[in-house]
């Protein structure tokens, strides 16, 4: 693009789209107008370069138009495709639709809480990787240590009772108990002083999405205050 289609853009096309996208382009999905004037510059851009190349001569009316034509159709600069799922196209031609992940489906009535998208998607459980890490941790540190460990783990792990533990390997409570000290030692040296801890608290992923939820519920609780 030559400097007189640069100045044309920015003193005379860009002022024309701040105006009018804000009015005429209606956003889909997760898009605000900001992120489409800033979509719409780079279109038009892209447009003033091309016919700049070809030498054609144009207004900046006739640029700043026809953008804005193309925007309210669905098309952004850097996708014009109604196949994507995820394009604007193809949600303006209700064939997909984005939704948030702090959507309500439904309400817990068991919880008094809405029940959000994200919950339903997310899994409660460890994820593979991470049930594979900690898998070959275990190993690690069973191979190390004495066999015993493995063997009081497993059976406290399947919801065995102390006491009933003990009788099946055949040894009194407080030599389980005294087992038990040691292996917490073990694991505290072998791994690390807080890693009891850290095995205990939830994913970092959850709490943020749970963070989100609850701030946008104190939101929703502060309009319908003030409404």
């Amino acid at each position: 693009m030559s400097p007189e289609a640069g100045d044309l853009l920015t003193h005379e096309i860009v002022p024309r789209l701040r105006a009018a996208v804000p009015r005429c382009v209606k956003t889909v999905g997760a898009e605000d107008h900001e992120e489409l004037v800033q979509d719409a510059i780079a279109a038009a851009a892209q447009m003033l370069h091309n016919v700049e190349a070809v030498g054609k001569k144009v207004t900046p009316g006739n640029i700043a138009y026809y953008t804005i034509l193309h925007m309210k159709s669905g098309r952004r600069s850097q996708c014009r495709s109604r196949a994507d799922v995820l394009a604007t196209g193809t949600q303006m031609d209700h064939r997909s639709s984005v939704l948030s992940l702090e959507e309500e489906v439904g309400f817990d009535e068991e919880l008094n809480e809405p029940v959000v998208l994200a919950d339903l998607l997310c899994c409660r459980g460890d994820d593979p990787s991470m049930a594979a890490s900690r898998r070959i941790d275990w190993q690690e540190f069973l191979s190390r240590n004495d066999r015993r460990y493995g063997v009081i783990a497993k059976a406290l792990a399947s919801g065995q009772k102390p006491g009933e533990v003990a009788r099946k390997n055949r040894m009194s409570y407080a030599q389980l108990r005294w087992l038990l000290l040691n292996m917490e030692a073990d694991v505290s040296e072998q791994m690390g002083e807080y890693i009891l801890e850290a095995v205990m608290e939830p994913p970092h992923w959850r709490s943020n999405i749970k963070v989100k939820s609850e701030k946008a519920a104190c939101l929703a609780d502060r309009r319908r205050w003030l409404s």
